[in-house]
């Protein structure tokens, strides 16, 4: 197919702006990369539909909200709101023909639906009580949008189920490629690709930040591997497993295995013994090969080992445990409503002050206390509910196909909150994803519904308006199964 005079142009221009921004390498040398990942976001957005684009457009807005870099960070803290704010109107608007009615869903759908609704009500209702009435009620806005995303998706987008895939497979490609220019910032030398400690970061803003895009990353490739059954996706998954292991987080670590473990578990005792009997022999071979060795003595290796034992801010969870029983003590004082959503922040910022709250950063590194902190006990009854809608997804979908991603995701991203505050935090990728996901699973499950599709099984009995249509048509004119052929005189 000839080259249109727009590629060609497409091309031109972004040769152009990388060479600009290659001279600024020396001094920034993230800013290369970021640009040409862009230009090759640019040039496959192409091939999207203006739901998609959109999407992408938020995806990689709240990736640059999560960035370390200043400049990204402050074009997209209010436009990032503004793009999810376009992405729900175009999901209510242009996908009208394919609506599907409340009744239509099942009960799980509909309690998941609800729910988000409700907690996106509670969250601005809970100004009148806040410590921080103006950051309360904008991000309660936030995660009403959130709330609608969800249910759009679910009532109009994925009407059609081949599109999750699609969907998601775009988030996947953003993430990947972030990993990758992640990977290659540190290759370069960049300044701020690891912290102090030698974790890797990347162009993130903290390795937690990264480590919790690669945990819920890796659900995604193997889901869209297993729908598409083409090994070209598994590429993707390498430098997200990369970073992960060289973010060092250990629950991210230990929640991408424990839900590998569980899809595993449910997809039969067949494809237990058979996983079993290729991770020996693979094993055998590398130790036949004296890899083991190599790998014990490699320094990766020693790091994230010692991450396991080690005791940094006066126990194993860098003083997360002690953060814990300060919340629960912040939280006896109000133990009904809370502090407000979304107040946390401030509240730290302001015991910290009086020596009340001693802990380096604004979050309780647990989504789940966190939550109980904010809204109280009237925000745990919707957690409750959540949690059940959770519960049902990874314990009912499917685990075949793409529904095996989704899963994997849905028990790996509930592991690693406990030991981060990213569940309802709008501002970042990571609740889009994951609450996507937690949809996706139910819609999975429940297969095609609405009024272009007939609820009932081909095995069930059939539509009156098909019985009535087969009643008159004549024996033998378009009746189903083989055709009668006339034999010559």
């Amino acid at each position: 197919m000839p080259v249109s005079r727009v590629n060609l142009f497409l091309v031109a221009a972004v040769a152009v702006v990388v060479g600009v921004a290659a001279g600024f390498a020396g001094q920034y040398p993230a800013v290369p990369i970021v640009i040409a990942v862009g230009a090759l976001i640019a040039l496959a957005a192409r091939r999207l539909d203006g739901w998609q684009v959109i999407y992408a457009v938020v995806i990689l807005l709240t990736l640059s909200a999560a960035s370390n870099i200043t400049i990204l960070t402050r074009l997209s803290y209010h436009t990032r709101y503004v793009a999810v704010a376009a992405l729900v109107a175009c999901t209510f608007l242009s996908a009208a023909e394919h609506k599907r009615s409340m009744r239509s869903l099942g009960w799980p759908t509909r309690l998941l639906i609800g729910s988000l609704w409700a907690a996106a009500a509670l969250a601005a209702f809970s100004s009148v009580w806040s410590v921080n009435r103006m950051e309360t009620l904008q991000q309660s806005v936030a995660l009403g949008l959130l709330a609608a995303l969800v249910h759009g998706v679910i009532s109009r987008r994925w009407a059609e189920t081949h599109l999750i895939s699609r969907d998601l497979g775009i988030a996947y490609v953003l993430l990947t490629l972030s990993f990758a220019a992640s990977l290659l910032y540190t290759f370069i030398g960049g300044e701020e690709a690891r912290t102090y400690s030698g974790r890797l970061q990347g162009l993130y803003a903290n390795p937690n930040m990264l480590s919790l895009l690669c945990a819920i990353s890796i659900p995604v490739g193997w889901g869209l591997y297993r729908r598409s059954r083409r090994p070209l996706v598994l590429i993707g998954i390498v430098p997200a497993v990369m970073a992960l292991v060289l973010s060092e987080s250990r629950t991210a670590l230990l929640a991408v295995a424990i839900g590998a473990f569980w899809v595993l578990a449910r997809s039969g005792l067949g494809a237990v013994l058979r996983t079993v009997g290729t991770a020996a022999l693979a094993l055998f071979a590398i130790q036949l090969l004296g890899g083991l060795g190599m790998l014990r003595d490699a320094e990766w290796a020693t790091a994230v080992a010692s991450r396991f034992t080690a005791g940094e801010g006066g126990d194993i969870s860098n003083g997360r445990i002690f953060a814990w029983q300060l919340t629960l003590d912040l939280w006896e004082a109000r133990p009904g409503l809370g502090y407000g959503y979304a107040a946390g922040p401030w509240l730290f910022e302001a015991t910290r002050q009086s020596d009340f709250f001693d802990f380096q950063g604004n979050s309780v590194h647990n989504s789940y206390l966190q939550w109980l902190l904010e809204l109280g006990l009237a925000g745990l009854a919707l957690l409750l509910l959540l949690g059940l809608v959770c519960l049902l997804a990874v314990t009912r979908s499917s685990v075949r196909g793409i529904g095996s991603g989704l899963v994997w995701l849905v028990v790996t991203g509930l592991l690693v909150q406990l030991t981060e505050s990213a569940m309802f935090g709008t501002g970042q990728p990571y609740p889009y994803l994951f609450w996507l996901a937690v949809a996706g699973a139910l819609v999975h499950r429940q297969g095609r519904v609405g009024p272009r599709h007939l609820r009932r099984k081909s095995s069930e009995v059939a539509h009156p308006v098909l019985l009535r249509q087969a009643a008159r048509r004549p024996a033998g004119i378009g009746s189903p199964g083989r055709r009668r052929t006339r034999l010559p005189a």
